[in-house]
């Protein structure tokens, strides 16, 4: 396919332009060159094995979180802000610690492609056959039979709950609401953004491509207009991620259908990046008047009793009125007293652009937090269970940033029926290494790789 043709031919510019950018920012690392030439090498590496015709969907976007996590954002972080790596306390780390982070970023990217090249070989010996039933069900023959009403009714709902989602905030992210909805339907319509309509897109799918043997281009472009509707409604940044979860299977199945489907996917690709961008605008558009909201509202608040605020409650004054989701402000200097700053809550205000440039480097999860840990002295099979233990709070910072000392930076506060709260946690990989054991940890991915590579091949094996 000429689609194939273009993906190897982009694979191959790609990791040499991934090459090449990390020989030329050498010069800015200042530990161990040979340790920072294997640690980008081996997460190249472990990239382009995972990313292989062979490799399995876990296998796929694992890799990819982990490559961005590590290698994407610590290259850039040199290349772009002096490599101070966000949320990593990283100006007080000794560089010989930094060569530790990186010599265990290593032996993690060689486990990975490790870990997939043993289950491929198990996959030969133990095949899973896709099972031959192509019995209709009674939801596949409703759908069928009513196929255009349907994709009305989903399309209609679709656009409701975003909606009432994106007005009365029932779920986004970095804001809580108190609303008098019941439980039931609150939790409803979050079941429905999170997962309900992506099972519902996949079943449709599933059945179109089964039944009638084809890929229809309008009942994708519905799929994707709900995914960007409700990421959207939900102020999350992460279209691009969840609607490519589902474009690679599409692409995949259209490479066993007889009539050919380049020109639609070429055209489908193109429409998803430019519904990632509006995306992205929108939600940080959204966030940014919110968060003025917020402040103005604060502010109300705290105007009526000014007199009588504690130190604690002038101290989480003054970072709101500053705070601009974290986004370093080194020419500009706010010269204001508590008091001022708390009066004039909108002093530092960020453009979408400033914050999706911010985004695309420090969004991910990875190499940071994986810094943190290690240079814990905290760590050890204890801290792990104290961290299984942690309870769902609204207001409280998360075990994370207690104790790895987040909380200086991290800006929590309510007003009125509003909570303005983004929760940072570790990702995977740090949380693991709460152990302070590099074996532990090793075991534990390569105990992931198995369970997700199985239990992937069993849901295709008896799903078809």
């Amino acid at each position: 396919m000429m689609i194939y043709q273009i993906y190897k031919i982009l694979r191959v510019i790609f990791f040499t332009l991934f090459i090449c950018i990390s020989f030329y920012s050498i010069k800015l690392y200042e530990g161990s060159v040979t340790t920072y030439i294997a640690y980008c090498l081996s997460l190249i590496l472990m990239l382009f094995y995972l990313t292989d015709k062979k490799a399995s969907y876990f296998e796929i976007f694992f890799s990819v979180y982990l490559f961005l996590g590590f290698w994407f954002k610590y290259v850039f972080s040199l290349l772009l802000y002096d490599g101070i790596i966000y949320d990593s306390h990283i100006e007080t780390i000794p560089m010989k610690n930094i060569d530790e982070v990186l010599i265990l970023g290593i032996w993690i990217s060689l486990i990975c492609v490790l870990s997939s090249f043993i289950f491929r070989n198990f996959k030969k010996k133990y095949p899973f056959y896709n099972k031959t039933n192509l019995e209709k069900s009674f939801f596949t023959d409703l759908y069928l039979k009513n196929r255009i009403t349907v994709l009305i009714i989903f399309l209609t709902i679709v656009i409701l709950l975003a909606f009432f989602n994106l007005n009365l905030g029932i779920h986004q992210r970095g804001f809580l609401y108190y609303h008098e909805l019941p439980w039931i339907i609150s939790n409803l319509v979050k079941w429905f953004l999170l997962f309900g309509f992506t099972t519902f897109s996949c079943f449709i799918l599933h059945v179109e491509i089964t039944n009638l043997k084809k890929i229809n281009f309008f009942t994708i472009l519905i799929i994707l207009f709900e995914v960007f509707s409700s990421y959207t409604s939900m102020l999350s940044r992460s279209f691009i991620i969840n609607s490519s979860s589902l474009m690679l299977p599409i692409y995949q199945q259209s490479t066993k259908l007889l009539k050919k489907y380049d020109t639609k996917l070429i055209i489908l690709f193109i429409f998803l990046l430019f519904l990632s961008v509006l995306s992205v605008f929108t939600a940080n558009h959204i966030r940014i008047e919110k968060l003025e909201d917020f402040k103005v509202e604060y502010k109300e608040l705290t105007e009526k009793k000014l007199d009588e605020l504690s130190d604690k409650d002038l101290a989480l004054g003054e970072k709101l009125s500053n705070y601009n989701f974290e986004i370093p402000k080194n020419k500009k200097k706010i010269d204001l007293t508590v008091k001022e700053n708390i009066l004039n809550p909108a002093s530092i205000k960020p453009t979408p652009r400033e914050l999706i440039q911010f985004m695309i480097i420090n969004r991910w999860t990875g190499i940071d937090s994986l810094i943190l840990v290690s240079s814990s002295k905290s760590k050890g099979y204890d801290l792990l269970l104290r961290a299984l233990k942690e309870e769902k709070n609204y207001t409280e910072h998360t075990f994370y940033e207690k104790e790895f000392g987040l909380i200086v930076r991290k800006t929590n506060a309510g007003a009125g029926n509003t909570i303005m709260k983004g929760n940072t946690l570790p990702g995977i990989i740090s949380f693991l290494y709460y152990t302070g054991s590099p074996v532990f940890l090793l075991l534990s991915i390569v105990l992931i790789f198995f369970i997700f590579n199985f239990l992937e091949n069993f849901l295709r094996y008896s799903t078809n």
